[in-house]
């Protein structure tokens, strides 16, 4: 989707630290990051949870077709 490349991401890196500073970019990144892993998480469940789903409107439709 994004075609963002080694050297993008690099002057994305140098900017932020010159913006940011060194303190709070380790702080930006260890926010980011935790949202990341919560987005994952989040992401896992809602599929696990669907694939709950299907498989019991499966098994109902293998019951209606006996």
């Amino acid at each position: 989707m994004f075609e963002i490349g080694f050297w993008e991401m690099s002057m994305i890196a140098i900017v932020a630290l010159v913006v940011m500073g060194p303190q709070q970019m380790t702080k930006t990144i260890r926010s980011i990051l935790n949202s990341i892993k919560k987005v994952k998480e989040m992401s896992s469940r809602v599929t696990s949870q669907l694939t709950k789903e299907l498989e019991a409107i499966d098994t109902k439709a293998d019951d209606a077709k006996k």
